[in-house]
């Protein structure tokens, strides 16, 4: 085979080159642009074209030549925005020669002259031969086919489709966009806003997402689905109620300990005694004992896990026994070693872990993994009165599965205290700021 490279001003120059040098049978392999000039930006563009004629068919080497032509497709793939794109008129070959989609030179007037290919085929093939024929056929229906896959990418009607594509795509988005911004908003994490928008996608039309009222309907009924709660703890018919109360320090477990006997003893019964193992907090104790004076509820004060037993054998009598703890830090694994020896399991003490929801999130996360050790059966969420977001509320839930029992809003005893259920932690989730809902 020969290769030769042809440089011309323009393309219908170089191509008669290469038909007067080659004749109408020669093959193109690839052609490019070229400007001269300091950076190839100034200087005037001419055309490079490389072309090959098969002189002498070879009966060795035949996979060379494939390997060479595909390596030219390959080159000529780079390139196809000049092999592929229309011609101007200026640059149209002005003679006979047509330019077919096979990259070889025909004469539309004359009988078609028979290619090296077709010689070959008209004497017998050996094995290689035959192999080496079918890879270039290939490649030529790879540069048929790429050039027909250009011609459509290009095509008016195709530009539109991928345009009106993109539109819909658009008008899809702009809801969803606007109902994840919601849920950001109130708190949300982002990965919990993505997973309730991905599900919005499955579930709603696009009509009923861009509506909203839909649209929030949506979200409150999500939010109430996706919570837990076990709002009556004491709807389970036991002889007596035993409620721990643990948490961090500062949480505000005394006052949520006051806030839930005066509800049972307003609602239920008035047999309630108080134990307190908080001997830690100064006034710890006396704080408690007021409110067992307020409330005519006996406090008995325990140090260590035996004294424990012997208080809860003094108040039998009671429906129901509240225990108070200390605050303890999470990361103080010796205190909670020593809290964990107070509720052991055969004392059948129900322990509901107090958090605040002004805590950092990391920190929240933290001291729930960390008082897991204690065996928490269910959580009251405090000081949400001091937060401008709460849908930390729904994260917990997501994360850790712990069902609330209480949330609490405010010092005030009784009043700022309800028991949780789903409609109500949906509206504070998405109406902070408003307090508790009024039931």
């Amino acid at each position: 085979m020969q290769v030769k490279i042809f440089e011309s001003d323009n393309i219908s120059t170089g191509l008669r080159m290469v038909k007067e040098e080659l004749g109408p049978d020669a093959l193109i392999l690839s052609t490019k642009t070229i400007r001269s000039g300091k950076l190839g930006i100034l200087g005037k563009s001419h055309f490079e074209i490389t072309a090959a004629i098969d002189t002498s068919w070879p009966h060795k080497g035949g996979t060379k030549l494939a390997d060479t032509l595909k390596t030219k497709v390959q080159e000529t793939q780079s390139e196809r925005d000049i092999l592929l794109a229309p011609l101007p008129d200026d640059h149209r070959p002005k003679t006979d020669i047509t330019y077919n989609s096979a990259l070889q030179f025909n004469r539309p007037q004359e009988p078609t002259t028979t290619t090296p290919i077709r010689e070959v085929a008209s004497r017998p093939e050996s094995k290689k031969d035959t192999q080496l024929q079918d890879e270039v056929n290939e490649l030529k229906g790879m540069i048929k086919n790429l050039g027909q896959e250009m011609l459509r990418i290009n095509s008016p009607h195709t530009a539109v489709s991928i345009k009106n594509s993109h539109e819909v795509k658009n008008s899809q988005s702009a809801p969803i966009a606007s109902l994840q911004q919601r849920l950001r908003d109130y708190g949300i994490s982002n990965t919990t806003a993505e997973t309730i928008t991905g599900f919005a996608k499955e579930s709603l039309t696009l009509d009923e997402i861009s509506d909203p009222f839909k649209q929030q309907q949506f979200t409150h009924d999500i939010i109430c689905d996706l919570l837990q709660v076990n709002p009556n703890v004491f709807q389970e018919e036991k002889r007596q109620h035993r409620i721990a109360l643990v948490g961090p320090t500062g949480v505000g477990k005394t006052t949520t300990l006051a806030k839930i006997a005066a509800q049972y003893l307003s609602h239920n019964s008035p047999k309630i005694g108080f134990i307190t193992i908080d001997t830690y907090r100064i006034a710890a104790v006396e704080q408690l004992k007021v409110y067992g004076d307020i409330m005519n509820i006996p406090v008995e004060v325990v140090i260590t896990p035996e004294q424990l037993e012997h208080a809860l054998l003094k108040l039998r009598d009671k429906d129901l026994i509240l225990i108070d703890t200390a605050g303890r830090s999470p990361q103080d694994s010796h205190c909670l070693d020593e809290l964990k020896s107070f509720l052991r399991p055969d004392l059948e003490i129900d322990t509901h872990l107090v958090l605040s929801a002004t805590t950092r999130e990391s920190e929240l996360f933290d001291a729930i993994q960390r008082f897991s050790v204690l065996g928490i059966d269910h959580s009251i969420i405090t000081k949400i009165d001091e937060c401008t977001s709460l849908g930390l509320l729904l994260d917990i839930q997501i994360r850790e599965k712990i069902p609330y029992s209480y949330v609490t809003n405010g010092q005030r005893v009784p009043e700022d205290i309800i028991e949780a259920n789903k409609n109500s932690l949906a509206q504070l989730i998405m109406t902070p700021g408003k307090g508790l809902p009024n039931e």
